[in-house]
């Protein structure tokens, strides 16, 4: 776990010197959703912009925080253990963190780590907490937001789960968030009659990791599982329109997509080539390439069909020697 920022990092920007993204992050964020640009602009002569390697630790239980923070680009998420293996959330560009600072500095009950390489708008809240005064929009916006991180803890932490809890479990893998494969059983004959009804074309494609298993083998479970994560938010962060995303069972993952053979095929090579281009981390400052075999088929009625086509074009791109995209021909 690395808890600071590395040297290489970029340095803390000045005060008040925002990129275009980091002002266009500001705008979108929920912190100022329904305020005008000259109250957003109230907090630009203390805003700056600050970095975090991968596996950084921006917040920890126990340590204070003087600071709101708006991501930029990268993924955060927040866990419960130090080991940063029990997630219970994720943030994405235009999300904020840290608006416990503006009730007091003491740290939060969470550690909040970032999965990739990630900028972020450092507000001090001591200062935001003035623009508040005459901006009381930016407070109620400050108050959402605190009720849904507290309806979100009361969920985890009740002993009596609720049924919306009971439901999530039942249908998201444990490790990476994804759905799962009793999801996508009963997800598919909806979508399916959803693009038939709208004339859109569909498609299955199935993503395996070649030779995982030996990676697991050789370096354990928990590596395994963190490779597993990386891979499931790199896919939802580069193809954010997949959000039929499921993991069916160990390394295997599978999607629905709809568009027409071709167009599932390119999009299916862009996530193969920027797999195979970049480096994953595993522990400390280990890291490994991997590649992607990927099997698509056209949407047929029966999903078991479909599933089957679309594993046999997998078997295919194994064969051609992996690090390749198979389709199923119409």
């Amino acid at each position: 776990m690395i808890g600071r920022i590395p040297s290489h990092m970029p340095a803390d920007g000045a005060p008040g010197d925002l990129s275009a993204e980091d002002l266009d992050a500001l705008e979108r964020s929920l912190l100022f959703a329904g305020c005008t640009s000259s109250q957003r602009d109230a907090v630009r002569g203390f805003a700056y912009a600050t970095h975090l390697a991968h596996g950084a630790i921006l917040l920890q239980p126990g340590d204070p925080n003087f600071c709101v923070y708006v991501l930029v680009e990268g993924q955060l998420a927040a866990f419960t253990d130090a080991d940063l293996q029990r997630r219970v959330a994720r943030f994405v560009p235009g999300e904020c963190l840290g608006e416990h600072a503006l009730i007091g500095p003491d740290g939060g009950s969470v550690y909040v780590a970032a999965q990739w390489p990630s900028r972020l708008v450092a507000l001090d809240a001591r200062k935001l907490r003035a623009v508040m005064e005459a901006a009381p929009r930016i407070a109620l916006n400050v108050l959402d937001m605190l009720s849904v991180r507290l309806r979100a803890a009361n969920i985890r932490h009740d002993p009596q789960e609720s049924p919306a809890s009971i439901d999530f479990m039942a249908n998201h893998d444990a490790v990476t968030g994804l759905y799962n494969r009793r999801w996508l059983d009963k997800a598919y004959p909806a979508e399916l009659a959803r693009c038939e009804r709208d004339g859109e074309p569909v498609c299955l494609a199935v993503i395996d990791i070649d030779r995982f298993d030996r990676l697991h083998q050789a370096l354990g479970h928990a590596v395994g599982d963190a490779i597993l994560r990386q891979l499931a938010d790199l896919t939802r962060n580069l193809l954010p329109s997949w959000d039929m995303l499921a993991r069916l069972a160990g390394d295997r993952f599978a999607v629905l997509v709809p568009a027409s053979l071709r167009d599932t095929v390119a999009m299916c090579e862009r996530l193969r080539l920027h797999v195979s281009g970049r480096q994953f981390a595993l522990r400390g400052q280990i890291a490994t390439q991997m590649t992607l075999s990927i099997g698509v088929a056209q949407a047929r009625s029966d999903f078991a069909d479909t599933l089957a086509r679309a594993l046999q074009a997998l078997e295919r791109a194994k064969e051609r020697g992996r690090n390749a995209v198979e389709p199923v021909p119409d």
